[in-house]
C-alpha cells in the first residue's frame, strides 16, 4: 500500500523536527579564567621586592629572638607552607627555652637566581644572599651564650610566592647554599 505523498510530507516533518532537538545548540563560550599576571616590570623590581621581603622576614624574626615573643600573625605576614610551620616551631622552642639573640641577624650581597613571569604564583623569585649571624649570640636566662662557636655569614638560596591575598611575596623556601663564608 502506498502512502499518499501529504502523509509521507507529514512524518518526514515529525522526523525532522524530533530529531532537531537531539543536535546540540552552538557551544558557549568558554568562561574566561583567571590567569597570573607577572607582578614584576623588571627583574630589577622583582629583586628589589624579594629583598624587601626577606628583609621583613628577618625582622620577624630578630623580634622573637630578642624579645622571645613569637606572633604568628606577623610570621604569616611574611612567610607560608612548611617555612611558616617550622618558624613558628623553631622560635617558640627556642623562646620557651629562655634563650634570647644578642644582636640582630643581617643580610648582604643579594643576587636574582631567578624570576618567573610563567602563569604561576609558586616560586615566583628565587635569590641568592648573605646572611650574617656572626653578632646574634644566642644566651641562655643567665647571659651565657649557648654555643661557643662561632656562625660564619653563609650564602642562602630564598624562595617566593606571591601572594595576591597579601599583594605581595611569602617566603616559601629557605636553604643554605654553600657554608663557605660569603
Amino acid at each position: 500500500m502506498r502512502l499518499p505523498n501529504l502523509t509521507r510530507l507529514t512524518i518526514g516533518a515529525l522526523l525532522v523536527a524530533s530529531l532537531s532537538g537531539c543536535v546540540p545548540a552552538d557551544p558557549a563560550p568558554p568562561q574566561p579564567s583567571a590567569t597570573f599576571v607577572a607582578p614584576y616590570a623588571s627583574d630589577e623590581e622583582a629583586l628589589a621586592a624579594a629583598e624587601a621581603a626577606y628583609g621583613e622576614y628577618l625582622n620577624a624574626v630578630n623580634t622573637a629572638l630578642r624579645t622571645g615573643v613569637v606572633e604568628e600573625s606577623v610570621f604569616e605576614s611574611v612567610t607560608t607552607g612548611s617555612e611558616l610551620s617550622d618558624a613558628i616551631a623553631v622560635y617558640s622552642r627556642i623562646a620557651s627555652e629562655g634563650k634570647r639573640s644578642t644582636a640582630d641577624i643581617t643580610f648582604d650581597q643579594v643576587t636574582l637566581q631567578r624570576y618567573s613571569t610563567d602563569e604561576s604564583a609558586h616560586e615566583v623569585i628565587t635569590i641568592y644572599l648573605c646572611e650574617d649571624l656572626s653578632k646574634a649570640f644566642l644566651v641562655d636566662e643567665s647571659g651565657e651564650r649557648v654555643k661557643t662557636e662561632d656562625v660564619p655569614p653563609r650564602t642562602m638560596q630564598v624562595t617566593f610566592d606571591y601572594s595576591t591575598d597579601h599583594d605581595g611575596l611569602l617566603l616559601t623556601d629557605r636553604q643554605i647554599w654553600d657554608d663557605a663564608p660569603c
